[in-house]
Parts: C-alpha cells; sequence; structure tokens
C-alpha cells in the first residue's frame, strides 16, 4: 500500500477541516445556537455587530451566540466586546475545530460575505446573508476584473435561505450578476441594513460626542477606496499618494475641525497618523458606523459608503482625483454625474467645498436607497428569523421565469476541440426556451477566463471549487482507487455517497431539469453529474476504448458505470456508437448528437489579421511566420493538441520524406496544449526539414493561418469526430484524412480523401494533394447544423 501517497492527499486537508464532515455526520441541528461570521472573522464592523447587539436582548438569553474572529483580529474584537458589553458573544476562532463543529451544528447563520468552500449548509439550518453594502462599482459577471472568481460568493448567495437587500436596485444587480434567478432556492428580504439604523439614532449621536468631547468641533470622516492589490509596485505609490494627501490636507484643516481616516488596514499599518496636527485614525475600540454616526461632513471617492452615510443628510464629499484611472477597468452601475454629492478632483477644490455649505438635495436619493432603513432594523430580522414573529419585514420570492435549468459541464475550458464545439452550440441553439448554466471550477475559469469572457450573455455560469472534500476514509479509498490498488467496483458506494455530498456543498438544493457532462471526460464531473437527479447526459467525444488502451487515461469500470447510469450518452458521430456500446456493455439510449461548426465565425475570424496571443509560442519570430504564409511554397497544417493520439510524429516524419524530393513545401503544425510539445520540436530540429515545419503552441485565433494554407492533413491515430476537418473545409482548404472511426463518415458522405492509417498512407495523402487529385469536401453547412440541433434538442425530451 502506498502511504505516502495517502499522506501526501491528506496533508492537504487539515484536521480541523476534516473534523467538519464527520461533525456533519454525527451533530444534530442546536435549536438554540447561533453562528455569527463577519468577512471570515477579519472585522467586527457592521451588519454583524449591529445584530450581534440585538441578540444580547433578552428574548435570546436562552441562545448561544458564537462570534468568528481571525486570531490575528482577536485583539480588536476584545476591544469591540469590551466596549459595548457583548460578554454573551463567544469568539471561535476561524478555520478551528470548534469553528467547524459550530458551523456544522448551529440553526441560526449569519454572514455578510461568505462561508468558505467546505461549507454545506444542512437541512434545518436557517442562513441569512447580509452581504455588506449597496454596490456603486459592478460586481459578479458585470465585474470584468474579477467575474472568473465569483463562485464561492455565488455559491452562499445560491444556498442561502435569505439574502439581505436595503432596496431594490441593490436586489436587481446582485440577483443578475451573481446569476441567482431562477435557480436560487432562498427568500429576499427588503429592509433596512442593520448597521445604517444608527444612523437614525439621534440619542446615541449626543451620547457619543459628549463622551469624546467632540462639541464645538467639525469631525470630518475620510472613508477612501482601497486601490492596492496587495502584491506589486502600484501599492507603494498608492500609499506615497496617500501620504502626499494627508500632508497637505492637515496643513490647510482649522484648529476647529478634525479628520478622522479608515483606510484599509494594508495602508493603515504603513502610515503614521500620530505625526498628524489635525488628523487621527478612527478609534479601534468603536465600530465603524457607531463612529461615523457623529460625524458632520463625509469624504470618500468610489466607496459605496455613502448609500448608508445618506441618512443623517450631513455633507458628502466624492474626492475623485483618480477617476479616469480608477475606472479604466472597472465598472459602474451609476454614473458618479447621477449622484447627488459634489465632486472635487484636486486639495484646493476639496478644501474649499469643506469650507462651504451644503447646497443640494439627497431626498429622491434616500427615497430610492433607503426606503426600507429603519432604526429597528436588526430587531425585526431577528425576531422573523428566530422568535418567528410576523412583523413588516418585505420578504420575496427569488425571480423564477418557471423555464426548464440546463446545467452544462464544459470540461476545463482549454482552447480545444469540446470547448469550441460546445461554443458553436451556444452560439446556435435558442436561449430563450430554456435557462442554460455552465459550471467550470473556479480555477480553470482563471486560468482561461477570456474563453469564459466570451460566453453567450444569456447564457449563465456558475463557478465551483475544483476540490474534493472528503472524510478521512474516503480519503483513502480514493488514493487506492486512483493507484490502482482497489477496483472501482469495490469503492462504488463510497464515491455515489461522497459525490452525492460534493453535490450538496457545491450547487445545494438548486433544480436542474437536465445535467449534461459535455466534456466527456474527468472522473469527479462524470461521478458528480451521474448522481444529480433530472436528465442525465454524457457525451463521448472520442473512441474511448483507444483512449484506454492507447493513454492509460480511463478507467474502463468508471465509463461502464457512467454509461449505464446516464439517461442518454451521446456520441458525437456514428463511427464510435459500437465501440461506446462495447464500454456500456449494450447500445441502449446511444444517441449520436453531432457536433455544430460555427461556420459563420469561422469565416469572420479567418478575415482578420494574424495576432499571436501574450501566451503563444512559434518556432519562428512573427515577421518570419507573415513572410512564409505570403510565400508560394506550398503549405500543409494540422491543428490538435500536442497529444499522442494526433500523430504528429508520423505527420512530420512523412513531411520530411517529402521534403527530400520538393523542399518549396511547409508544415504548420498549431496544438493548444499538451504533454508533446517538447518533444515535438525535438523531433523537427532533429530532421533536414526543420526550417520548413512551423511548430505554434495555444494561439486562441488560427484561422487567419489556416485560411493562408493549401491543405489540411488530419493524421490522428483514432478521433472522435475531428472538428477541424469541418472547420478547413469552411475556408475551402482540400483535407486528407486518415481512414479511421470518427472522420471516416463524414468524409465518404461529403467526398472525402481518406488515407491508410500510417505514415506511408499520410505520405501517400500529401502527395495526392500536390498532384491535384484531392477537392474541398462538400458540405451544406446550414442542413447539417440544422440536424445537429435537432439532435441536442432531442437528448432532452
Amino acid at each position: 500500500m502506498n502511504l505516502g501517497k495517502i499522506k501526501k492527499f491528506l496533508k492537504k486537508e487539515n484536521i480541523s477541516k476534516l473534523c467538519y464532515l464527520k461533525f456533519i455526520n454525527k451533530l444534530d441541528i442546536d435549536d438554540k445556537s447561533i453562528l455569527l461570521e463577519s468577512q471570515h472573522g477579519n472585522n467586527l464592523n457592521g451588519n454583524i455587530f449591529y445584530l450581534l447587539r440585538e441578540l444580547h436582548n433578552e428574548d435570546y438569553n436562552k441562545y448561544k451566540l458564537y462570534l468568528v474572529v481571525n486570531k490575528k483580529n482577536q485583539k480588536e474584537f476584545e476591544l469591540i466586546i469590551k466596549e459595548y458589553k457583548l460578554f454573551k458573544a463567544i469568539l471561535i476562532n476561524n478555520n478551528s475545530r470548534e469553528y467547524y463543529k459550530v458551523l456544522a451544528s448551529a440553526k441560526y447563520l449569519f454572514n455578510d460575505t461568505s462561508f468558505n468552500n467546505k461549507f454545506i449548509k444542512r437541512e434545518g439550518q436557517v442562513y441569512f446573508n447580509t452581504w455588506h453594502g449597496t454596490p456603486l462599482k459592478t460586481l459578479g459577471r458585470s465585474d470584468k476584473t474579477a467575474f472568473y472568481g465569483i463562485g464561492n460568493v455565488q455559491k452562499n448567495f445560491l444556498v442561502a435561505d435569505y439574502l439581505l437587500y436595503p432596496n431594490v436596485y441593490m436586489m436587481d444587480h446582485m440577483l443578475e450578476d451573481y446569476m441567482i434567478n431562477n435557480i436560487g432556492t432562498g427568500k429576499v428580504v427588503l429592509n433596512g441594513y442593520p448597521r445604517n439604523s444608527v444612523f437614525l439614532d439621534i440619542d446615541r449621536r449626543k451620547q457619543l460626542r459628549d463622551k469624546l468631547k467632540f462639541n464645538g468641533k467639525q469631525i470630518i470622516a475620510y472613508m477612501p477606496t482601497w486601490r492596492g492589490s496587495l502584491s506589486s509596485l502600484d501599492d507603494d505609490r498608492y500609499i506615497n499618494e496617500t501620504i502626499t494627501i494627508l500632508n497637505q490636507i492637515d496643513k490647510r484643516l482649522t484648529n476647529d475641525q478634525v479628520m478622522y481616516v479608515n483606510m484599509h488596514p494594508f495602508v493603515r499599518d504603513k502610515i503614521d497618523l500620530s505625526l498628524y496636527k489635525n488628523i487621527k485614525p478612527f478609534p479601534d475600540h468603536l465600530e465603524t458606523y457607531d463612529f461615523l454616526n457623529i460625524t458632520d461632513i463625509l469624504i470618500t471617492d468610489y466607496s459605496s459608503v455613502f448609500f448608508d452615510y445618506v441618512l443623517r443628510k450631513n455633507k458628502i464629499i466624492l474626492f475623485t482625483y483618480d477617476e479616469e484611472e480608477y475606472f479604466e477597468d472597472r465598472g459602474l452601475y451609476l454614473s458618479l454625474e447621477e449622484l447627488p454629492f459634489p465632486k472635487v478632483k484636486t486639495i484646493d477644490e476639496l478644501i474649499q467645498e469643506l469650507n462651504n455649505e451644503k447646497n443640494y438635495n439627497e431626498d429622491e436619493f434616500i427615497e430610492k436607497f433607503c426606503k426600507y432603513e429603519s432604526i429597528d432594523a436588526s430587531k425585526k430580522i431577528c425576531e422573523f428569523l428566530i422568535l418567528n414573529k410576523k412583523n413588516d419585514l418585505k420578504v420575496l420570492d427569488i425571480p423564477n421565469n418557471q423555464k426548464e435549468n440546463v446545467l452544462i459541464y464544459s470540461g476545463n475550458l482549454s482552447r480545444n476541440g469540446i470547448t469550441s464545439s460546445l461554443f458553436s452550440l451556444l452560439n446556435n441553439i435558442d436561449l430563450e426556451d430554456k435557462n442554460y448554466y455552465l459550471t467550470v471550477s473556479t480555477r480553470n475559469a482563471s486560468i482561461h477566463s477570456e474563453i469564459l469572457a466570451k460566453l453567450p450573455s444569456k447564457v449563465n455560469y456558475i463557478l465551483s471549487d475544483s476540490g474534493l472534500k472528503l472524510t478521512f476514509n474516503e480519503s483513502v479509498n480514493y488514493v487506492l482507487w486512483r493507484e490502482k490498488i482497489i477496483s472501482f467496483n469495490k469503492v462504488i458506494n463510497i464515491f455515489e455517497n461522497m459525490f452525492k455530498r460534493e453535490n450538496k456543498r457545491l450547487y445545494g438544493n438548486i433544480r436542474f431539469n437536465h445535467v449534461i457532462q459535455f466534456g466527456g471526460y474527468e472522473f469527479r464531473k462524470i461521478m458528480s453529474f451521474a448522481l444529480f437527479k433530472g436528465n442525465r447526459i454524457i457525451y463521448v467525444h472520442s473512441d474511448m476504448e483507444q483512449e484506454i488502451i492507447k493513454k492509460g487515461n480511463q478507467d474502463k469500470a468508471v465509463l461502464t458505470y457512467a454509461y449505464n447510469t446516464y439517461d442518454k450518452v451521446a456520441v458525437v458521430t456514428k463511427d464510435i456508437f459500437y465501440s461506446t456500446a462495447r464500454i456500456k456493455g449494450n447500445d441502449e439510449n446511444i444517441y449520436v448528437a453531432h457536433n455544430l461548426i460555427d461556420y459563420r465565425t469561422i469565416l469572420i475570424n479567418a478575415e482578420k489579421d494574424l495576432e499571436l496571443d501574450e501566451y503563444t509560442e512559434v518556432n519562428i519570430s512573427y515577421d518570419k511566420l507573415l513572410e512564409l504564409l505570403n510565400n508560394d511554397n506550398k503549405k500543409f497544417i494540422t491543428i490538435g493538441r500536442f497529444s499522442v493520439e494526433k500523430g504528429h510524429d508520423r505527420l512530420i516524419k512523412s513531411f520530411n520524406e517529402l521534403y527530400k524530393t520538393n523542399n518549396k513545401i511547409n508544415l504548420i503544425i498549431i496544438g493548444g496544449y499538451g504533454k508533446l510539445c517538447d518533444e515535438t520540436l525535438e523531433l523537427v530540429n532533429s530532421l533536414d526539414c526543420k526550417e520548413n515545419i512551423i511548430i505554434i503552441k495555444a494561439i486562441s485565433n488560427p484561422f487567419p493561418i489556416l485560411k493562408k494554407c493549401d491543405y489540411f492533413v488530419l493524421s490522428s491515430l483514432y478521433e472522435g469526430f475531428g472538428l477541424v476537418l469541418a472547420e478547413a473545409t469552411v475556408l475551402g482548404l482540400p483535407v486528407i484524412s486518415t481512414d479511421i472511426d470518427g472522420p471516416r463518415l463524414f468524409m465518404k458522405k461529403n467526398g472525402g480523401h481518406l488515407v491508410e492509417n500510417s505514415c506511408e498512407g499520410i505520405l501517400q495523402g500529401m502527395k495526392d494533394c500536390l498532384n491535384n487529385k484531392v477537392s474541398p469536401l462538400k458540405v451544406d453547412f446550414e442542413e447539417y447544423n440544422r440536424k445537429a440541433i435537432d439532435e441536442f434538442y432531442n437528448l432532452m425530451k
């Protein structure tokens, strides 16, 4: 037994995290436990603080209040707890054993951001998510700088029982941009923010101003937005910029003016505010909004704090000195011009505005964004949620258009035929008929963000964690199976239970009418989608018998299980029907569903100028590539990942033989990804024809190159369909293909030129091309796509 592999796998998850699943399985829900978590335990400000204060009311004396704290912030929490006498709060360290015990068993869960990606909301738990502010800047899918990183926040919204929004504007944007509509299983609560109630508490303002001896002083709050990245030279630039601004402001404030600054912790630790005469930090022992309530003026920029502070009806100044730069790659839901507050760009303008009387009216703004605010916002929420008391809390269903929901696993979004065929499908089917959701791991969404960005706007996506969260016993069995020490059939029951739980963790109780494992590979997603309820479909894009024989990357027992568990198995060509049936053990419920050819997009992309991406690698310079594409040499091309089944090695050797009799030829190989790229280059460099072979690794638009070539060669040992044959045909290239299952029927039906599946066959095919014995295929792609779309729809009947 390979104990080293088991230890390595288990090391990824510390003991406290492994215990979480044990607690879920063993512990009952504690009806008298309440868990509160603010920004992963990093601060005790905002909504969670005010809910905690409300829960100190005697109505909740029988409840245990657990408050999550990050160890490094414990002293800050203790200061605030002491100041406000919140001694019922039991502090538990984030990610500790105790944390996971309470997370697994507390009935009531409050969070203003998200629980971590291990979280599974159990039946009987009630999860209330408040979020932490009305957004000015775009979020979720509309955030062009982070649309690929929304997975865990989105998952929290999808599984929450209640989502709190203080206005309809926020509700609409959050539900739309986190793609919660139609699949969210909880409710929306339109109610004031707990933290905003303090702005309506006049007595508290007077009491705290008296205590701090602020009477007679003009108290200014400065709350700038964080601009840094915590990892770049821009951070130093921003800190120096902030110091310069504070220096100038401090010199120009009067003796009756004091400016309190609340900055990101990273900046706060880098700037010594004790050096200033009239500038001070927000007090550590006071909750942020409690202190903000006693100020007279707020200076901010692009922070959403003004949506809350406007309730005070005090003056708000937007100091937007870097507006153009800041919004160079960011979006806004509202333009700054739509806001009623004065906007200044320079220190001179800021000081002048500080000393001017307020000259704007915010009543319409308050009506739109603060309509539901009240002094008892926390009381309403806690009574409704915990005491089951009826009040005027406005509770709404998440919008649902009642259409069928379709979940599609895309594969890893690599630049390959599977991704191309999926996007061709999504670009051609009726996206109004059903709600389509693509699911992909957050990791792959980040790596291939430029591909995810091209997703049709009517297709939503769900990003999920790529790691497995397993018990100790499951981890051991998983490693033993993966190392081929025990067979799949021995662990089927264990795997079924763990992947059912994983589906619950990743997707909650979302109801999907159809789930489509479009990639057809990847054990985890094969198992996951096999265990959904609803119509389950798995695609087969290649000859999986050959995958097992040639590459050993599939477990036949897993595929046999999958093909007999899914409701439908979709092969992309009739050629691989029988090999799939042999793996399945029968030919029941196997359907042919051809890949679509998005020929219009191919034609458009072929007319674009040739551009190499920043990640593209070529064995010659860009200028030489352009020169080659425009010379008179006859050019052969193939496109396919650098993998053994593509047969690049024998194509190169065949080309070398042809080169010996004709050196006025070139071969271009474009590969997306694969382990054999370096070996392919080594082979090329060992041959006489090396100057005539171009190797291109990873290019988002290969079609300008393809269009410039004369012949396309598919040299594969085995294939599913060979999508690139169709793409070359769209551009009018004569094509040759090895005589193998996959492309065979397509080639024969359309007058194609098949060659023996060998080096000799490929060499003869290239000679036939040069001797004008190969003509372009004759394909009616409009008709071909119409039939392919009907085949896809048939899978969902």
